[in-house]
């Protein structure tokens, strides 16, 4: 591997939560913790490289690739990086209304600079949130390998392999992932959400940019893309600051402890419990799944 980039990490940088949101599925094909270290295989200008992101350090995260990159190629790849590292968020945004809000600063009391970690690109959160619907996580991610091992080039001879594009998925017969523990219906709902953004029904990198209501409009337009799918594409993928996944099973069981609640709150008593974060619900829900420790075996931190 060749050192090519440092990363400069902000003070209070908790990096244990991110190395276990990139390491939560220990077995992954397209990425992998290590120690503090961070394994992805990217696409890059000039072909794939499998890039690593060094936590070790702790003021800096040390960016290495198995292969020399052009300047280009490595700024892409240290914008990927502070997505993953969820860099490009206001982490003292919500430490700033807990000064005024005690349920707030009860919330973050214990993890000042806590970040919202995401995906390696837009499309990867979408496949996540798709193949994830009602069923657990460790289900989610055996699913998700069966999807790369299919559907994913692989990279080099180490058994690495690149995360398929939407063209991957759109080209695939529903078949193909029925044949690999998919139902119908979910096979047909993520070939369905392949196929809107290789036609160009559904630009991911735009709706970034919208606000987030209609972000999510536009999502739930797509068949089989619900309310909690949509917000977890938003939040893990698009990097939107204000969303709250109302539905998530992890969700409700933090509100309720953190309310002292008698039974889990319903999902439009979860949308008024959240209200308070705004405008920085995304960050609060990291710090409503970090409070769930260990964490549930359901969708917490997915």
């Amino acid at each position: 591997m060749r050192l090519f980039a440092e990363l400069p990490l902000p003070a209070l940088y908790r990096a244990a939560e991110v190395l276990a949101y990139h390491g939560r599925d220990g077995a992954s094909l397209t990425e992998r913790v290590e120690g503090a270290r961070i394994l992805k295989p990217l696409r890059l200008a000039g072909g794939p490289a499998l890039v690593a992101i060094d936590l070790g350090a702790g003021t800096a995260a040390t960016l290495a690739s198995d292969r020399p990159l052009d300047l280009a190629e490595a700024e892409a790849v240290l914008a990927t990086a502070r997505r993953m590292l969820g860099l490009n968020a206001d982490a003292e945004g919500l430490e700033r209304i807990a000064e005024r809000d005690p349920i707030v600063a009860r919330l973050v009391a214990g993890r000042p600079g806590l970040r919202l970690p995401l995906t390696a690109h837009a499309w990867e959160a979408m496949c996540w949130a798709v193949i994830g619907q009602q069923i657990n996580l460790t289900f989610a991610a055996a699913l998700r390998r069966e999807m790369v091992d299919l559907a994913g080039a692989p990279h080099g001879e180490t058994g690495w392999r690149l995360h398929p594009t939407p063209a991957d998925i759109a080209a695939l017969a529903p078949e193909a992932l029925t044949a690999r523990r998919f139902s119908r219906a979910k096979a047909a709902y993520l070939i369905g959400v392949a196929r809107a953004v290789t036609e160009g029904t559904l630009d991911l990198d735009a709706l970034a940019l919208l606000p987030a209501g209609e972000a999510e409009e536009r999502l739930v337009a797509l068949r089989g893309i619900g309310r909690w799918t949509a917000r977890y594409i938003m939040l893990r993928g698009l990097g939107h600051g204000d969303v709250a996944p109302v539905g998530d099973s992890g969700l409700a069981t933090a509100l309720q402890r953190l309310h002292g609640l008698e039974a889990r709150p319903d999902m439009a008593a979860q949308e008024a419990l959240m209200q308070p974060f705004a405008p920085f619900r995304s960050l609060a829900t990291a710090h409503l799944w970090a409070s769930l420790a260990p964490p549930l075996a359901g969708d917490a931190g997915r």
